[in-house]
Order: C-alpha cells, then sequence, then structure tokens
C-alpha cells in the first residue's frame, strides 16, 4: 500500500510540474529527450503540452516524430495526418508519412506521398530520395537507383541517400559498387557508423570475415561504448565455432555494460551452441529485458524447441511475427513446431505463407512434404519433396539431426553425401529417405532409387508410402507388374492409406480396366468410409462409362458428407446433365447454411448467366460483392459484357482503377470488356497502362501475349510470356501459354517440352495434361501414356466438357470405340455447338461401322461452322456416303 501511495505522489509532483510550465518549456524538453533516445519520456512532455493548447502543431508534429521512434507507427501516422489537417503548410509530413508507409511495407503509398511533397518542392532531394527507397520497396532497383543519384545530383553530401543506393546496389545483385561507395561514405566521414556497419555485414556476406572483424574493431576505436560492434565481432566467433573466444567477449561485455541486453545475448548464444539450453534461456531472457530483439526471441524459440517446451517455443516466433509477417525463419519455425504437435493443416497454413513470398524455397517445399506426408497425401507430398530437391539439391531435414532447421548459424549440409548423412543418421526419417530418392531418380540413377527405398523397409505399416514410391520407381522404368506387387504390399500394411489405391486406380482406369479402378476406390471407401475423393473418383470413372444413374449415386453420397468440393461436384453433374433447377437447389442449400460461401453463390451466379437470367445473376453477385469486392466487381463486368451492356461494364472496371490505382487489375478488366468486343488495340492499350504502373505484374504480361496472339503477332505474343517468367520463373500460366502457341504454330515437339516443364512445375495442371494427351494420341508419344494424362486430366476435372472430349478421342486412338463412344456423346451434348467434338464423335461412329449416323454428325458439324478439322471432315463425309 505505501508503494502505491508513493508511486501515486510522484506521478502528481510531475505532473504538477508539468502544469507550471509553458507549453513552449514542455516541448522544448521533450524534444531534448527525444534526442537523448527517450522517446517515451518526450511522448509524456509532448501530450503534456497539447493538453494546454490541443492546436499546437509544433508539439503534435514532435510526438508524431517520438511515437515514430518508439516504433508505434499507427499513433505516429494518426499524429502526423493530424498535423497536416490542422497546419497544411507544414508539408515536410508528407516525407515523415512517407517514411513510415516504406517502413510498414507500402512502396505504392510511400511513393505517391513522396510525390505529392515534389511537386509542391520539385528537385527537392529528400524526397527524390524517399523516391527512391520506395521504388527499392517495390523491388524496382532500377528506378530507385535513378531516383537516388538524382536525390545526390541535388544534393552530393546527402550521406542518407548514399547509404539507400548501396543497400539498392546490394538488393541488385551489384555488390561491388556498394562497396566502392560505403568506402566513398566513410572516407568522407570517418565517425558515420552506419556506412561502417552497412559494409562489414557486406563484406561478410561476400566471405570476408577478417575484413568485416576490421570494420568492427575501427568502430569500437572510434567508440568504445559501441557495444553492438562488439556483440557483431562475437558473431563471427561464433560461426568460425571460436566458442570460447566469443564468450570472452560476451563476458567482458556483461562486466562493462551489466544493463546492455548486447553482452547477455552475445552469452545466450554461446550457451545454444553448447546445447546448454537452459543457460541459454536464462541468459537470452536477460538480454530482451534490456534490449529485446527479434535475434533474441527467435534463439529463445529455438532453445525451448530443443527442450520440447513446444507452447513456449510458438509463443517467442509469435512475438517476432506480430512485428515482422514476413520473418521467413520465424515462420518456418512456427510450422515446425505445429508438425510437432501434429497441428498438421495449421502447419499447412503457415507454410503457404512463407511460399507465397518466395515459391522457390526449397526448405519451405521439403516441410510442405513432410505435412502432407503426414496427413497419408502421398502424391501432393512427394510432389512438394521433388520440387525441393530440384530447386536445391542441397535441402535436407536439417531437424533430424540437429533438432532445428538452418539458422543456428552452424553449416548447412551439401550435396548427395549430406543427405544420404541425413539417411544414416536417422534412418526411420521417412521424409529423408524418399528426398534422396527423388534425386537419384532425377538424375537417372534408378537402381540407386530402388535401392535405398527397400532398406527403409521394416515390414511396419509405415512402410506404405516406401512401397508406393517403389511401385513409381518401377512404373517409370516400364515394369508395371512389379509395380502393381509394390502397391498390393502397401495395402496390405495400411489399409487406408489412400495414395495405394488411388495409383493403382489410375493405373487401371489408364489401361482401360474401369471397373477394377472402381473396385480399387471402392475398397479404399470400405476401410475409409469418409474419404470424399474417393466417391467423386467413382462417380466421374461412372460417368466416363455412361452409368448417369450410378454416378449420381454416388456424387449424391459425397454431397450427403457436407464437404464443399463434394457440393460442387454435385451440382456441377446436374449443371452438365442439363438440370439447372436441381443445380441451383443444391447451390441455394449450401448458401443458406453458409451465407458468405463465395465459391457456391459464384457457381450459382455463372448457371444463372449461362439461362440468360441476368438480372438474378447480378443480385448474387451483389452478394459476393459484399463477401469479397474485387470477385464481384469481376463477375458484374463480366455478366454487363454479355448482356451487351458495355458502358456498366466500364463503369464497374474504372471502380477497380480508383480503388487501385498502383495495380494493373483495373486496366486488366478494362482489357477484357475491350477483347470481348474485338477492340484488340484498345485491349492492348489498356494492358500497356497497367503495366506501366505495376510492372511486375505478371497477369498483365499473360494478358498482353494473348492479346498479341488475337492479332497474330505470335512473335510479340511469346516474349510478352517470356518476359513473365523472367519476373516470376514458376509462373506456369506463361509456361503453359508459350506451349500452346508452338502448338498452334505446328512447333510439336517444342510444345511438348514445354507442356513437360509445366507438369515438372505442377503436376495436375490440367490445360497441360489435356494438350499432352492430345499430342500423344495422334502420333506425337505413347498412345497408352495419351490415356493416362486424359485419366489424369479428367480425375482432376470431370466437368470438362473440353476434357471429356479429349478422353473419348483418346479412348478411340487406344482401340476402346465402345468407351470412347459412350464419353464422346455426353461431350456432345454439354457441346452442342462445337463442331471439333462433334466430328470425334463421327469418327467413332464411322470406325463402329455406323455410317449413317457418322454422316449425320459430320454434316452437323460443318453446319456449325470453319474449325481445324473441316477438310478432314469433307473427305470423310464423302466416304461414308459412298
Amino acid at each position: 500500500m505505501k508503494k502505491i501511495t508513493l508511486i501515486m505522489l510522484v506521478l502528481l509532483l510531475a505532473t504538477a510540474g508539468c502544469s507550471r510550465k509553458t507549453k513552449e518549456d514542455l516541448q522544448a524538453e521533450g524534444i531534448k529527450l527525444l534526442k537523448e533516445g527517450n522517446p517515451g519520456g518526450a511522448v509524456v512532455l509532448f501530450k503534456s503540452a497539447l493538453e494546454k493548447d490541443e492546436n499546437y502543431s509544433d508539439a503534435r508534429l514532435q510526438l508524431a516524430k517520438a511515437y515514430a521512434a518508439m516504433g508505434k507507427r499507427d499513433q505516429a501516422e494518426r499524429e502526423f495526418t493530424k498535423v497536416l489537417k490542422q497546419n497544411p503548410s507544414l508539408d515536410s509530413v508528407l516525407l515523415e508519412l512517407s517514411k513510415l508507409a516504406i517502413a510498414n511495407q507500402k512502396g505504392d503509398e510511400a511513393f505517391k506521398l513522396a510525390e505529392q511533397y515534389l511537386a509542391k518542392h520539385p528537385g527537392n532531394a529528400e524526397g527524390l530520395e524517399l523516391l527512391g527507397v520506395s521504388s527499392a520497396a517495390k523491388k524496382q532497383y532500377s528506378e530507385a537507383e535513378a531516383y537516388l543519384q538524382q536525390a545526390l545530383a541535388a544534393n552530393p553530401k546527402l550521406s542518407s541517400a548514399k547509404l539507400e543506393l548501396a543497400s539498392v546496389y546490394v538488393a541488385a545483385g551489384a555488390p561491388q559498387k556498394a562497396q566502392s561507395l560505403l568506402q566513398a561514405v566513410i572516407q568522407a566521414d570517418p565517425q558515420g557508423k552506419k556506412a561502417y556497419y552497412m559494409l562489414a555485414e557486406l563484406e561478410k556476406g561476400l566471405g570476408n570475415t577478417d575484413k568485416a572483424q576490421e570494420l568492427y574493431r575501427k568502430l569500437l576505436e572510434i567508440n568504445q561504448s559501441e557495444t553492438f560492434a562488439a556483440y557483431k565481432l562475437g558473431l563471427i566467433l561464433l560461426e568460425k565455432e571460436e566458442l570460447d573466444k566469443a564468450e570472452s567477449v560476451a563476458d567482458g561485455l556483461i562486466k562493462s555494460y551489466p544493463a546492455k541486453g548486447d553482452g547477455h545475448r552475445l552469452k545466450g548464444l554461446v550457451k545454444f551452441h553448447r546445447k546448454e539450453y537452459a543457460d541459454a534461456i536464462n541468459s537470452l531472457l536477460t538480454a530482451n529485458k534490456y534490449a529485446p530483439s527479434l535475434e533474441g526471441f527467435y534463439f529463445l524459440g529455438l532453445c525451448y524447441y530443443n527442450r520440447g517446451e513446444l507452447e513456449s517455443a510458438l509463443s517467442q516466433f509469435r512475438k517476432i511475427l506480430d512485428n515482422v509477417p514476413t520473418s521467413r525463419q520465424a515462420r518456418i519455425m512456427t510450422a515446425t513446431v505445429l508438425l510437432t504437435q501434429k497441428r498438421i493443416d495449421d502447419a499447412i497454413t503457415e507454410i503457404n505463407r512463407v511460399l507465397e513470398q518466395n515459391s522457390q524455397d526449397a526448405l519451405a517445399h521439403n516441410l510442405l512434404g513432410n505435412a502432407y506426408m503426414a496427413k497419408g497425401m502421398f502424391d501432393e507430398g512427394m510432389h512438394e519433396l521433388n520440387r525441393a530437391t530440384k530447386l536445391d539439391p542441397k535441402v535436407v531435414d536439417a531437424y533430424l539431426k540437429k533438432g532445428y532447421f538452418y539458422f543456428s548459424r552452424g553449416k548447412n549440409n551439401e550435396g548427395e553425401a549430406e543427405l544420404a548423412t541425413a539417411v544414416q543418421a536417422a534412418p526411420d526419417a521417412l521424409s529423408s529417405r524418399l528426398l534422396l530418392a527423388s534425386y537419384y531418380q532425377r538424375g537417372g540413377k534408378t537402381a540407386k532409387a530402388l535401392s535405398l527405398l527397400r532398406a527403409g523397409l521394416t515390414g511396419k505399416k509405415s512402410d506404405a508410402p516406401l512401397y508406393n514410391s517403389i511401385a513409381a520407381v518401377l512404373f517409370s522404368d516400364n515394369k508395371r507388374d512389379e509395380g502393381i506387387k509394390n502397391l498390393q504390399k502397401a495395402k496390405q500394411l495400411d489399409p487406408v492409406f489412400p495414395a495405394s489405391y488411388q495409383n493403382l486406380a489410375t493405373f487401371y482406369a489408364a489401361s482401360g480396366n474401369y471397373d477394377k479402378a472402381i473396385d480399387e476406390y471402392a475398397t479404399l471407401l470400405r476401410n475409409d468410409p469418409a474419404n470424399v475423393q474417393a466417391m467423386l473418383a467413382i462417380a466421374g470413372l461412372y460417368e466416363v462409362k455412361g452409368k448417369q444413374s450410378d454416378a449420381l449415386a454416388y456424387y449424391r453420397k459425397a454431397h450427403d458428407t457436407g464437404k464443399p468440393a463434394a457440393v460442387l461436384a454435385l451440382a456441377a453433374y446436374h449443371a452438365k446433365q442439363k438440370e439447372t433447377d436441381k443445380a441451383l437447389k443444391v447451390l441455394d442449400e449450401s448458401i443458406k447454411s453458409d451465407g458468405r460461401n463465395v465459391t457456391a453463390m459464384e457457381m450459382k451466379g455463372r448457371i444463372l448467366v449461362g439461362e440468360k437470367k441476368y438480372k438474378e445473376a447480378l443480385k448474387v453477385f451483389d452478394d459476393i460483392d459484399t463477401a469479397n469486392p474485387d470477385a464481384g466487381v469481376a463477375l458484374k463486368i463480366n455478366t454487363y459484357v454479355l448482356m451487351n451492356a458495355p458502358a456498366k461494364a466500364l463503369e464497374q472496371a474504372r471502380r477497380i482503377i480508383a480503388k487501385y490505382p498502383s495495380s494493373a487489375r483495373g486496366y486488366l478488366v478494362l482489357a477484357s470488356i475491350y477483347e470481348s468486343q474485338k477492340d484488340y488495340t484498345s485491349a492492348l492499350a489498356e494492358v500497356k497502362k497497367g503495366l506501366r504502373v505495376d510492372p511486375l505484374n505478371v497477369q498483365a504480361l499473360l494478358t498482353e501475349g494473348r492479346i498479341h496472339e488475337l492479332r497474330n503477332e505470335r512473335d510479340l505474343a511469346m516474349t510478352s510470356y517470356a518476359d513473365a517468367l523472367r519476373k516470376k520463373s514458376d509462373f506456369v500460366p506463361a509456361l503453359f501459354a508459350q506451349g500452346a502457341l508452338l502448338d498452334s504454330s505446328g512447333k510439336k515437339k517444342e510444345a511438348i517440352t514445354k507442356y513437360r516443364e509445366v507438369l515438372e512445375k505442377t503436376p495436375s495442371y490440367v490445360p497441360a495434361l489435356n494438350n499432352l494427351a492430345y499430342l500423344y494420341a495422334d502420333g506425337w508419344g505413347n498412345k497408352e501414356e495419351a490415356l493416362r494424362f486424359a485419366v489424369t486430366a479428367f480425375r482432376q476435372d470431370p466437368g470438362n466438357a473440353g476434357i471429356m472430349d479429349t478422353l473419348g478421342y483418346v479412348l478411340l486412338k487406344n482401340g476402346r470405340k465402345d468407351d470412347a463412344k459412350k464419353v464422346l456423346e455426353q461431350a456432345v451434348k454439354l457441346l452442342p455447338n462445337n463442331p471439333s467434338v462433334a466430328y470425334h464423335l463421327a469418327l467413332v461412329y464411322k470406325e463402329s461401322g455406323e455410317a449413317s449416323k457418322a454422316a449425320q454428325t459430320l454434316q452437323k458439324a460443318l453446319m456449325i461452322g470453319s474449325f481445324p478439322e473441316a477438310a478432314a471432315a469433307k473427305a470423310m463425309l464423302a466416304e461414308v456416303k459412298k
């Protein structure tokens, strides 16, 4: 009670002291504290000044700066905005707001604010500098360099612009330029510590640790109290595994500066490297008490993880993500902990966030493969593991050996030898064995892959994934009977492992044995009655067989599980059968139970559009607009185009541009409107406008390529697709577009190569599967493999009539006339105005000896309009009429 009374008294005295001072005195004292590095104390004084006069804009400006110094960006932004409203002449606030936007990773917003300032102060060096920094934040490095050079031309002494330019050089892959520039900055200002730190980090990154150490020592000569330089020196010693020397540095820092965090943090890292986790935790907690840091939270998390205190570990990593949502290391470790806790779906969500930032992250793909394997999703798991080893053959599950990933500052494992070491160190760890087998198989070392996989067999349930991998290797080596035997073994060991049944079913379906394929899925369902994928697969196979009542029964069975995919599948089936009312009823029931089910609403709207019930469709799209404005607007625009109401469509598109002025999305919508009117010149002009404001938008480049194709400008189209791939190397739609362009140009072999590349990146990419199936069926590959591609595509998208057409055509080319007829008759019902589909059905009738049906179907096809096979259709018509 006495303590509380004393605190209250102190506060009252402080407040009384403030009340006796003028607002100018309070502001002056606040500025002094801010300069001394005490923004928290400054905030109290600036607020007191504002209590005396809330319109005192100078104090409010300083309050905003104090909040910014404390990292309280939202409060800082609010105060800066108030200053600007109170006193518009203080337009330097625009620069402060631009800096905040950069700190919040809002490059576009930062750029606009700096532009506003420069409009009033042309050629201002600080404004130009911020244009450069915001361009760098958007990874537009050439533009960033140009603006920063302009800033330095305006003010050659602006050292901050030089440092920013050095950062741009590093980010753009020109470290030598950065070195020269930083050395020049140091020469001009030997006391400027920031340049020393930047150059030391650059030298260290280039492997010049001796130079880095020299620079840190120079900093300590300039100022002995520069504890961070000593800390950095200690880290270099840690990386050299000179732990005693590093600990000596830490002890010296703690002795000289016990109330600073650097010494305690370094001590904690030394203890961590010695695996003395309890002592490490104590040191790191002390460090964070004096100076909280992301590095301190990260290593605390690693310590807790290694001690098996998983919730405590998660807490530390989440502290990092609260401050830096883009932290790859913290996100990956969060996923690792969640996987250890068997919270697989949560882990997958975290890993996908890493891949959204960098789809080429081999370690994230490896971790995602582990997660899928843990869920029994063998195909998906193997795809991710294959992707990981392709992106980086050095990638390996380091946590299997050390308890954490690549972030302990230890040495990374390298190459095949290290992968083998991982398997030896943890022979029961399935993912490392599968990774190494994938590495061998891709290198053509089939025997080594099989030997490694077989060496991991234990006769236990956990062998099922290994037997599936063995089967995949054998199938690729054309040893089908052996492959089937291994899949049967996998089923015996683990009767509920879905991949074994799926792989067998795919093999049987591709071989034309639909009944056996159905049997496999039926057995899986007996063992796992809730497996929706199996129900939908059986339904699709019954469709191929022409047994619609059986197909419907399984679609309904899947629907009754309530899974969204099954609901949509049943609705799509009814829509294919032209049972629109039934399809809408299924969707309405789903929407009623979940009013924000945008996918179901979108399907409903599209069905209504197909029925030309445009007003009803627009009402549905208005509902979508409420839940997801971007999707709703795009759907409404398409509807207005079909309604022949271009003015309304254009109005909606301009809404998007107004909402996202720095994005290409609105311009792409405008382009699609002009494209629908066959005004390709205007469409292309809008795409180019979009690329001017959003040059990294790969979707815009894809659209640009497509419009060039429509204008018969094939070389320009290929250039656009290549530009998209340069900006995003794994952008599959652009790679597929290149293949399709080569295909339509008659360059079939080159097209096949591109389609194969697509499937290496995304094995389930339906357009590539479909086109490869067609090309192989036409003699550009193995016809049996064509059937496998077609069946796989159909399994992915059984509602797609175009894929059904390809499947029918491939069945015909494989001598399966009866099956082909059933499939193509269904495809013609779904695509009655497509002459190519009718021509394929006519081929079946001709092969089946049904000349009159062939003639009738060909006549109908030729009446619809021109199509690629028109000449062949006329010749065949003359032949069957004889």
